[in-house]
């Protein structure tokens, strides 16, 4: 592979891939093959691309050795596993390949490593991504897919993860973008007005209180929560609906504390599942989630949620057409159809 930093002097300057492709006499399509690491160009070319982006060709295409690399992975991670490839902001990042959401079938993956402590190394490469997408959001799926459809070689891959997470990612450069649950205040609480990150309000989320289609605790509100023997399925500290729910709580006048057997689950798949399976009597989760496991349940409010990009992150979505796709009336459809979505334009 031909590693370059085009791409991070690209948006530095402010130039599209296509306005650079022409000042050099290439197509759109050689330069992003270039720029992606798959070709390699010859030493003019070189030189002209470096000099369109005011930079020396020997820091346009550092040796492979000076690459900057940054790891995620797993607590417990084997020492050979799957990972996915990206580049932020000329950073080689490797993060092991997930799955998404409960008894998922295995997630895409761009290489295999293998290493110990801080020492790895990328035993074989058989793609690269080109952006990657975090959050707990089933929408981030079709965001993803759809804009790997359309766009050749440009991959985006959707890692799962909490409000808490997805920002620490963000925040670490582990990812381009990060979708968030919450109204503007508390996001901007949880950002701040760094220039380096640009908020896009996304949508509403529909948040439902789940339980068997039968209703066997005859739950219709919050308050049968605290019925005795009533088990609860709450999300981890840190994630929007865990955060939701506990706000709801305050505002009325319910104690969490009187709630028995309350469990914490790592992702609404997770609730779900334990509803379904019978370890837990109610949990809040999406209404698209609930609809998709066969659940009854009741709408208990709704939740903002904004796409958190980096400047980097950004510049790509909008390269790329992210913002076309979510703005379609295809799209549109697509995520109506998951139930409890209500986008913003």
């Amino acid at each position: 592979m031909g590693y370059n930093k085009i791409e991070l002097f690209r948006s530095r300057k402010g130039v599209s891939l296509s306005s650079l492709a022409r000042e050099v006499g290439i197509s759109r399509q050689s330069l992003y093959a270039i720029e992606a690491g798959g070709q390699i160009p010859k030493v003019y070319l070189a030189i002209s691309i470096a000099k369109v982006l005011g930079v020396d060709v020997s820091d346009l295409f550092p040796q492979e050795s000076q690459r900057p690399v940054r790891v995620d992975f797993h607590r417990g991670r084997p020492a050979k596993f799957r990972a996915c490839l990206a580049e932020i902001d000329g950073v080689t990042i490797i993060r092991q390949s997930s799955s998404v959401g409960f008894a998922a079938p295995p997630a895409p993956a761009d290489a295999v490593v293998c290493g110990s402590g801080s020492n790895f190394e990328i035993e074989s490469e058989l793609s690269r991504s080109s952006m990657f997408l975090d959050g707990c959001d089933p929408v981030l799926g079709i965001i993803s897919t759809r804009i790997s459809e359309g766009n050749g070689d440009f991959r985006v891959r959707w890692f799962y993860g909490s409000n808490k997470d997805s920002l620490l990612k963000l925040r670490s450069g582990l990812t381009h973008c990060a979708l968030v649950h919450g109204e503007a205040d508390e996001i901007r609480s949880e950002v701040g007005y760094s220039a380096e990150y640009v908020t896009v309000p996304f949508g509403r989320w529909e948040l439902a209180l789940c339980f068997l289609p039968t209703n066997p605790k005859r739950i219709s509100s919050f308050d049968d929560l605290l019925t005795p023997g009533v088990r609860f399925a709450a999300r981890e500290e840190g994630s929007g609906v865990r955060h939701f729910v506990d706000n709801f709580m305050v505002m009325t006048g319910i104690d969490s504390d009187q709630i028995e057997g309350t469990e914490t689950f790592g992702d609404h798949y997770q609730v779900a599942a334990a509803v379904e399976l019978g370890l837990c009597d109610a949990g809040v989760i999406p209404v698209s989630v609930a609809e998709n496991q066969g659940l009854g349940y009741i709408s208990v409010g709704t939740h903002q949620s904004s796409l958190i990009f980096s400047k980097n992150g950004y510049s790509l979505a909008v390269e790329r057409g992210i913002f076309d796709l979510v703005n379609s009336a295809l799209f549109g459809k697509e995520v109506a159809a998951l139930g409890g979505y209500e986008l913003f334009n």
